[in-house]
């Protein structure tokens, strides 16, 4: 057991998803409770919620329940940590996305029900692994079983050994003891026998006779070839002569009756000298029927399960459904030894079953042949109003249903069927088919079952990833109508703007001389306003222009960068008597003309709002993994907690125009830049004492 299974053994599997299940359920209901207290409408919040909850409530029920399930406690901590690897996997993915250009998934809701998915799926993969896990430690137990069985009957050899060696020194001693040995044999229900060079039998004991059905006369006119198939009388003839040179015999075989039934039987035998000076081989035969049986049994639910995980990463490789139901067809039928296994498509008036995939039908028939969906005696119909597996061993005799013409037609006789996806919502049906009247066992059905979810498990995850990108692609249509509405719309601004300026400048100049004090105070006003436009248009340009107008992004020297952004806005810093420092940068991967006027935008902040003390700015980086956090710390006014969110919306401020100068875009500008880089920026600030804004950056690939 590894140091991650060994923690969460320490923690307790079960515990471990149960509370995975309770956070789910209790953040979807707190959540739904602020949103609905915010206005709004419950549609929406109660269908984020279940698609929150869902998955939480679905790991609360298994976690309790999974005392009932054929799983060793020991391997609780497997399927937990399966849980927490599927949450971790949607995690990775979305930081991946994350770190697109222009790209990134920030909806808690999203984030929430991802997460809350993959850790539904880990559940199931986990459950499948620790049922194959517990299957194979039943299957070694067994076997350290039949390996003491095994010494057992090596020890009753020596025994045996030992006694006709003590036989063989006494010829009278055996005479008299001939006829209770004999008896003692009989009691015995293995078979005994005594093979002399050439196959034949010396000695046997009642069991022989009552296991084959041959007399005492018959068994003594035949050899031990007679006794297994034509195929098998060349393994025999070797296994006697290689006993009679080592000493001992010892093989598995099919014991063939007078009735012709095959029986496996295990054969051990060791070489002895009879008083006469012969060497015979004397050993027993043992029935293993049950445990050939058992083992066979073992073999093919491992089988199962491991087709189930085949699957399932199948399923996780591939975007073709349609390759994966013809794997899920073929690997059925071969699993289960059936002669036909279909899946069947229902339409969209849910009326019709269409022959998708299969294995074993006629040709032409895969895509073209349909079945009734609504008919009352139809199986299929039958199969779609049941929530359990529909198992048939006759469909001739079964009164529940009629076969329809495409089972009839191909002569079945039994089957299992099951639905794809919800009861409610079926997707349509896998089923698969014999010609002969057979009966399948639990496992059987539950293995069908497993194919089936790993099959609705894929369709949904396929529709849900079409509805992703077809809303990918409508954000991104989206945002780029708004950054050609925001390029448009500003640079039309600009020149009726400028001919507000001209004419103000005009009126200024010919008219200035005439103006009273009231008149000069409202054309300043008027100037002052024209600028203040013209400075919010020049940085919604700027702001649209983010995207379309960047570098590409390549090393950059981040104590360059600031350098140029200090010598910028040296009138500036030199007017308010302000102090930078800067720890040393490193270099990042970013857009160097973006990232000066980040720097500009921050520095040239907390300079404006540095209050009545002259302004001390700290710049410092820290890494994080493979990112940088940089941060600009001042010691200003701060900012109210209330207003820390707003912040970096486009043309908010927090002060007055005749307090504070600004159009109100630096920061959105800066975030805007950030997320570029694939970044986030935040704020963290104490009124009065001071503020801090930090962003992240990539660093350079190695």
């Amino acid at each position: 057991m590894g140091p991650w299974n060994r923690a969460l053994s320490v923690l307790g599997g079960r515990h471990i998803i149960v509370a995975l299940g309770a956070m789910y359920v209790a953040v979807a209901t707190a959540r739904a409770v602020v949103r609905i207290t915010s206005g709004i409408p419950f549609g929406n919040v109660f269908i984020t919620s279940v698609l929150i909850a869902g998955p939480g409530v679905v790991l609360l029920v298994v976690g309790y329940r999974l005392l009932s399930f054929d799983i060793r406690t020991e391997f609780y901590a497997a399927i937990a940590g399966w849980c927490l690897g599927g949450l971790g996997v949607i995690l990775g993915v979305l930081v991946l996305y994350s770190l697109q250009p222009g790209e990134i998934v920030d909806s808690p809701s999203t984030i929430l029900i991802l997460t809350a998915l993959g850790s539904v799926a880990g559940l199931g993969a986990g459950i499948y692994d620790a049922e194959a896990k517990t299957r194979t430690r039943e299957l070694e137990q067994r076997n350290r079983e039949l390996e003491a069985a095994r010494s057992e009957l090596e020890e009753t050899i020596a025994r045996l050994e030992d006694t006709n060696t003590q036989l063989a020194k006494s010829n009278e001693r055996l005479e008299h003891y001939r006829e209770y040995t004999d008896d003692v044999l009989n009691a015995v229900r293995d078979v005994f026998y005594v093979l002399e060079p050439d196959g034949t039998f010396q000695r046997w004991n009642e069991t022989a006779c009552e296991v084959t059905g041959y007399s005492d006369d018959e068994i003594a006119s035949m050899t031990a070839v007679e006794f297994v198939e034509e195929h098998n009388h060349a393994v025999i003839e070797d296994a006697i002569r290689e006993g009679f040179e080592t000493g001992s015999l010892q093989l598995e075989t099919a014991l063939r009756t007078s009735d012709g039934e095959a029986i496996p039987y295990e054969f051990v035998a060791s070489s002895l000298e009879t008083p006469d000076g012969e060497s015979v081989l004397a050993g027993v035969g043992r029935d293993i029927s049950e445990r050939v049986a058992r083992e066979h049994e073992l073999q093919q639910r491992a089988q199962q399960q491991c087709v189930v995980a085949e699957l399932g990463q199948l399923a996780l490789e591939t975007n073709d459904l349609d390759e994966l139901m013809a794997e899920a067809t073929r690997q059925v039928a071969g699993v289960l030894d059936t002669d036909y296994c279909k899946v069947l498509d229902l339409d969209d008036a849910g009326e019709r079953l269409v022959l998708r995939q299969g294995v074993g039908w006629r040709d032409g028939l895969v895509g073209t042949e349909t079945v009734s969906a609504v008919e009352s005696a139809s199986q299929a119909a039958y199969t779609l109003e049941t929530d359990q597996p529909v198992v048939v061993d006759d469909l001739g005799t079964d009164d529940r249903f009629s076969g329809p013409a495409l089972l009839t037609s191909h002569d079945v006789h039994s089957g299992i069927s099951t639905i794809i996806g919800p009861v409610d919502e079926p997707w349509g049906i896998l089923g698969t088919h014999d010609t002969d009247n057979r009966s399948f066992t639990e496992e059987d059905v539950t293995f069908v079952q497993s194919v089936a979810n790993v099959l609705a498990e894929a369709i949904e995850r396929g529709q849900y990833q079409a509805e992703l990108e077809d809303l990918v692609g409508d954000l991104e249509e989206s945002n780029e109508r708004l950054e050609q509405f925001a390029y448009a719309a500003s640079h039309d601004l600009q020149e009726p703007l400028r001919m507000v300026s001209s004419y103000l400048q005009l009126i200024e100049r010919r008219y200035g001389d005439d103006l009273d004090a009231d008149g000069e105070e409202f054309l300043a006003f008027a100037v002052d306003g024209a600028d203040r436009m013209r400075e919010m248009i020049n940085g919604l340009l700027e702001y649209s222009r983010v995207e379309t107008r960047g570098d590409d992004l390549e090393p950059v020297d981040l104590e360059a960068v600031l350098e140029d952004a200090r010598k910028n806005l040296q009138m500036k810093i030199e007017g308010c008597d302000a102090e930078i420092t800067a720890e040393p940068l490193p270099r990042v991967e970013g857009d160097e003309g973006q990232l000066r006027q980040v720097f500009q935008n921050l520095l040239s902040n907390a300079v404006e709002y540095s209050g009545e003390e002259p302004p001390r700015i700290h710049v410092s980086a820290e890494r994080n993994g493979t990112d940088w956090t940089v941060s600009v710390d001042d010691n200003g006014i701060g900012i109210e907690p209330g207003a820390q969110e707003r912040i970096f919306e486009v043309f908010h401020r927090l002060h007055g125009y005749e307090d504070h100068a600004g159009t109100g875009i630096g920061l959105a500008l800066c975030e805007r830049i950030v997320e570029r880089h694939g970044g986030d920026i935040w704020v963290e600030s104490t009124p009065g004492e001071g503020t801090t804004v930090s962003f992240t950056l990539p660093a350079p690939p190695n």
